[in-house]
C-alpha cells in the first residue's frame, strides 16, 4: 500500500518534521516500510512556458513552436502532441532535465534545431495521460518553476507491506495512518469537514435480506452531474498511490475509499431498475458480468447488490459492467455499504478477483464508517460538479450495533508489563491521541475502545499495554536483564522417546530418516494395489491427487523403495510421523507412529521377519520397554505377506505390526527388492510399563550350558516353546537364547526343529551335575506341556 505525505498533510500537521526519521519511527511503532520514495523533487528544471506560435512542418507530423520560457528566454522547441495551440501555458522541460530513462538535450528535430520538450502528464510522472502536452493555467507567469506552479508536485511516498496490516482495518485508509502518525508526533488530527444537506426525498426502497451478510447499507442519489476529468490535484494523488485517474465521479470513490478506508461504489441512476435496491444471496448458477467484462457464475455463498431484476453488483468486490458510470451519466446512486468479512473474502477467493474493495472489506471494517464516506465522496462531487445537488435523504439500513467496548486498566500494571515508570499522564495521553476515551481517578483508568479498533483489534488490557508500548517506543524503555529463577524444564519425554529412536535406528541400525507429507498420493496407492478401505477425507485438500490423510506410513516408505530400487540394492529407511484413523462423529484418532521399512536384492541369511524381530527386540532395550509379544495373523494390509506377519501386543493393547512385504505389491511396482516392514505405536508403547535396564553384578560362580533341540508342529510359536524353557526353573535358569530353526530333511511331515542354548548359574555355589540333570528334566517337562518333543 501506498500512502503520500501530501495527503497526510490534509489530516495532520507535517511541517517541520523529518519525513524519513518519521518513517523509521512508523516501522517501529505501527507498520514495516517497505520503502520511502521521492516523487516530484526531480523536476528543477522544469518551467511554465507561454506558447506564442506554432508552425506546421511540411511533410511532417510535428509542429515547431516559438515558446517564452521567461528568464529562460525565448525557444524554438519541436512538438508532436495534437493538441498545442498559441496562447497556452505549458510545461517546458529545459536541456539537462531527467525525465524516466531520457536526459532533455538540444537536438535537431525535422530540420530544427529543438531547446527543449513540451511535456505530456505522463512524462512528468504526474499521471497516465499522453494523448496530449499538459495545458497549465493560463495565469502563470513564463519561467515559473512547475514546483512552484503545482501545489504538492514534491511528494514523499511510504509504502507498507500490506501484511503488516492485515490486523488493522483502520490503518486501510490515509486518515487512519494520519492518527497514528498525530499520535507519535504529539500533534492534534484535524476534524473532519465533510458538511452535507440531504432533502427528506427516497426515490429508491432498499432492502436487506440478511443483516448479518450486510451489516449496514445505505444508498444517496446526487441530480445535475456532470462527467469530466478530476482536476490535477485529485489526479496526481491518486497516482502517487497506484490509482488510475478515470473521471470526477469515479475518482471520488476512489478518494474518499484511500482516505477514509471504506470502499463506496457508484451507479448510473438509470440502470437501477423499479427503484429498488436488494442486497441478497445470489441465486444458485446465477450468471453476473463483472466490470473487468468477465462474466462469472455465482451461487448462494455470494452476497450481490441487486434492483427489481438483476444483479448490478458483487457486494464487497466488484461492481457490474451494466451500472457503471458513463460519459453520459447525469444522476448517480452512492453506495455506501459495511459487508461480513468472512463473506466478503471467500467470494474473492473463489473468484480469483481480489480488489481494492475487498482487500478492506475482508479486514473487518467498522459500519460506522458508511457515514463518513458517504459524507466525504458526496462532498468532493460538489465541489468538482458546481451543478450537481443531493437529490435524496441518506437512506440507510443497519442493525444494531454493538455497545462500546471498556477495558478496565490500572497504570501499575502497564508499568509492570514494560518494565519501566511510563507514568499515568503519559499513558493517558497516549491514549486519548489515539481517539480512545479515557476516564478514571488516580491509577485505576477505565478505557473506551473506538469502534475502528474494536472490530479485531482491541480486546483486552493487554492490547491497551501494547497501544501504550509502540507510541511511548520500545527503543526508550531501557533494556535490563529479567531477574527470574532458572529452573530445570519439565521432561518431555514424547520427545525423548522419539529422539532414542532416531538414535538406535540411524546409528545402531544404519537406516535413513524421512518426513513425507500426511496426505497418501492415491495414484501411487492405486498402482501397488493397497489403497486403505477408510479414511479421513479433506474438505479442502491441497492438491486433487492427495485428498485423504493417511491412516499408515508403510505405503509413504513403499513409496520411497520404489523410486530408490532402479538406483540401490539395499533400501533401509524410516520415518516417525502421526497417522490418522477415522471416528464417526468426532476428529480423527492421531497417534504418533514409527515405520520401518528394510529391503534387498541380496539374500538373506536369517527371514526377513526375524530380522525384523531382532530390530524390535533392540529397539525395546534401548527405549526400556518390553518387547511386544508377536500374534500371528490378522495383519488385514494389503502390503503384509499372508503368512510372515503378526500383530504386535504389549500389556494386552494392540501396539503395531510387523510382517515381510507382499511379494504381489513389490511385483505391481514392478520392485525386485525383497524385506520387511514394522509399525509402531510409539503413543502407547511409551505408555507400557517400563522395563529398565537394572544392573547386575557379575556372576562369582561357573555357568552350566545345555543345548535343547525340540521338534514340534509347525503351528506352535517358538515362543511359546522359549517361555515353557524359561519358566521350568526360574532360579537356576539365567539365560534363554535361541540358536535355529530346522525345517528340511530328516522330519516328520508339519514339524519343525527349533534349537535354544540355555545357562544354569546358581547365584551362591557351583551347580552339580545332578542339578543339570534335574533342570533338563524339568525343561523338557515343560517342552512337552506345549507340544514338544525331543530332537
Amino acid at each position: 500500500m501506498r500512502i503520500s505525505c501530501n495527503w497526510l498533510s490534509r489530516h495532520v500537521d507535517l511541517a517541520g518534521i523529518d519525513l524519513a526519521e518519521l518513517g523509521r519511527r512508523f516501522t517501529m511503532a505501527v507498520a514495516e516500510l517497505d520503502g520511502i520514495e521521492e516523487v516530484g523533487a526531480d523536476l528543477d528544471q522544469v518551467v511554465v512556458g507561454h506558447v506564442l506560435e506554432v508552425h506546421g512542418l511540411e511533410g511532417k507530423k510535428v509542429r515547431k513552436t516559438l515558446v517564452d520560457c521567461g528568464p529562460h528566454g525565448t525557444r524554438t522547441i519541436i512538438c508532436g502532441a495534437p493538441n498545442v495551440e498559441a496562447g497556452q501555458r505549458v510545461p517546458v522541460a529545459l536541456p539537462g532535465q531527467r525525465l524516466g530513462e531520457l536526459t532533455i538535450a538540444v537536438a535537431e528535430v525535422a530540420g530544427v534545431v529543438s531547446h527543449g520538450m513540451i511535456a505530456s502528464e505522463k512524462e512528468l510522472g504526474l499521471s497516465d495521460e499522453h494523448a496530449g502536452i499538459m495545458v497549465l493555467p493560463a495565469e502563470l507567469a513564463p519561467g515559473t518553476p512547475l514546483s512552484a506552479a503545482i501545489p504538492g508536485l514534491a511528494d514523499t511516498i511510504y509504502v507498507i507491506d500490506n501484511k503488516s496490516l492485515t490486523h488493522r482495518p483502520d490503518c486501510w485508509g490515509h486518515r487512519g495512518i494520519a492518527r497514528e502518525i498525530a499520535a507519535l508526533i504529539d500533534r492534534p488530527l484535524k476534524p473532519l469537514s465533510h458538511e452535507v444537506a440531504f432533502t427528506g426525498d427516497r426515490p429508491l426502497t432498499i432492502e436487506v435480506e440478511d443483516l448479518d451478510a450486510c451489516p449496514r447499507y445505505s444508498a444517496t442519489t446526487l441530480s445535475g452531474v456532470t462527467i469530466a476529468p478530476s482536476p490535477l490535484w485529485l489526479r496526481l494523488l491518486l497516482t502517487r498511490v497506484g490509482t488510475r485517474p478515470i473521471n470526477n465521479v469515479v475518482d471520488a470513490t476512489n478518494f474518499a475509499m484511500l482516505d477514509l478506508g471504506n470502499p463506496l461504489h457508484a451507479f448510473d441512476r438509470r440502470q437501477i431498475a423499479g427503484a429498488k435496491i436488494v442486497v441478497r444471496r445470489a441465486r444458485a448458477d446465477e450468471r453476473f458480468t463483472t466490470l473487468d467484462g468477465q462474466e462469472r457464475q455465482l451461487g448462494p455463498a455470494d452476497l450481490v447488490i441487486a434492483d427489481a431484476e438483476r444483479a448490478v453488483a458483487l457486494a464487497g468486490v466488484m461492481g457490474g459492467l451494466d451500472s457503471e458510470i458513463k460519459d453520459d451519466t447525469t444522476e448517480v446512486v452512492l453506495e455506501a455499504a459495511n459487508f461480513d468479512a468472512a463473506r466478503v473474502r471467500t467470494t474473492a477467493q473463489r473468484l480469483g478477483l481480489r480488489t481494492e474493495s475487498s482487500a478492506r472489506f475482508e479486514k473487518s471494517l467498522d459500519p460506522r464508517l458508511v457515514d463518513d464516506g458517504a459524507r466525504a465522496f458526496i462532498r468532493l462531487v460538489l465541489d468538482l460538479c458546481p451543478g450537481a445537488r443531493v437529490s435524496s435523504a441518506f437512506m440507510d439500513v443497519a442493525r444494531t450495533y454493538p455497545e462500546p467496548t471498556l477495558i478496565p486498566l490500572e497504570v501499575g500494571y502497564v508499568e509492570e508489563r514494560l518494565g519501566f515508570a511510563v507514568g499515568r499522564e503519559r499513558i493517558v495521553s497516549i491514549l486519548r491521541g489515539l481517539d480512545f476515551g479515557v476516564d478514571g481517578d488516580g491509577d485505576s483508568l477505565r478505557v473506551t475502545v473506538p469502534s475502528w479498533r474494536a472490530t479485531k483489534d482491541i480486546a483486552i488490557a493487554e492490547d491497551l499495554v501494547e497501544e501504550v508500548g509502540r507510541v511511548f517506543g520500545y527503543d526508550n524503555i531501557p533494556p535490563a536483564a529479567p531477574l527470574v529463577p532458572v529452573l530445570q524444564p519439565d521432561r518431555n519425554a514424547k520427545k525423548k522417546l522419539e529422539r532414542l529412536c532416531r538414535e538406535v535406528l540411524t546409528n545402531a541400525c544404519g537406516l535413513d530418516e524421512l518426513q513425507t507429507y500426511s496426505f497418501d498420493d492415491d495414484a501411487f496407492l492405486s498402482r501397488a494395489g493397497i489403497t486403505p478401505p477408510e479414511r479421513v477425507h479433506l474438505r479442502n485438500p491441497i492438491s486433487t491427487d492427495e485428498p485423504c490423510l493417511r491412516t499408515a506410513l508403510t505405503p509413504h516408505l513403499i513409496a520411497a523403495l520404489d523410486k530408490n530400487a532402479r538406483t540401490f540394492d539395499a533400501v533401509g529407511v524410516f520415518e516417525i510421523g502421526r497417522v490418522f484413523f477415522p471416528r464417526q462423529g468426532e476428529l480423527p484418532d492421531q497417534p504418533t507412529t514409527l515405520g520401518v521399512l528394510v529391503a534387498s536384492t541380496h539374500a538373506q541369511s536369517a527371514s526377513w521377519f526375524m530380522q525384523g524381530k531382532a530390530l524390535l527386540q533392540t529397539l525395546c532395550a534401548t527405549l526400556e520397554r518390553a518387547v511386544p509379544a508377536l500374534d500371528p495373523g490378522g495383519v488385514a494390509l494389503a502390503y503384509a505377506h499372508p503368512v510372515r506377519q503378526a500383530r504386535l501386543v504389549l500389556d494386552g493393547q494392540p501396539i503395531g505390526v510387523l510382517a515381510e512385504l507382499h511379494p504381489l505389491t513389490l511385483h505391481k511396482l514392478g520392485v525386485k527388492h525383497t524385506g520387511f516392514f514394522l509399525e509402531l505405536d510409539l503413543d502407547r508403547l511409551r505408555a507400557s510399563t517400563p522395563a529398565p535396564i537394572r544392573y547386575r553384578p557379575l556372576p562369582r560362580f561357573p555357568a552350566v550350558f545345555r543345548d535343547f533341540a525340540v521338534v514340534v508342529d509347525k503351528s506352535v510359536p517358538a515362543g511359546a516353546i522359549e517361555r515353557a524353557i524359561a519358566s521350568a526353573d526360574r532360579q537356576l535358569i539365567s539365560e534363554v537364547a535361541f540358536q535355529s530353526l530346522w525345517t528340511g530333511p530328516g522330519l516328520p511331515e508339519g514339524k519343525k526343529s527349533l534349537a535354544w542354548s540355555v545357562t544354569l548359574r546358581h547365584p551362591e555355589r557351583t551347580l552339580t551335575d545332578a542339578e543339570a540333570r534335574e533342570v533338563e528334566t524339568k525343561v523338557w517337562a515343560a517342552v512337552g506341556a506345549v507340544g514338544g518333543q525331543p530332537r
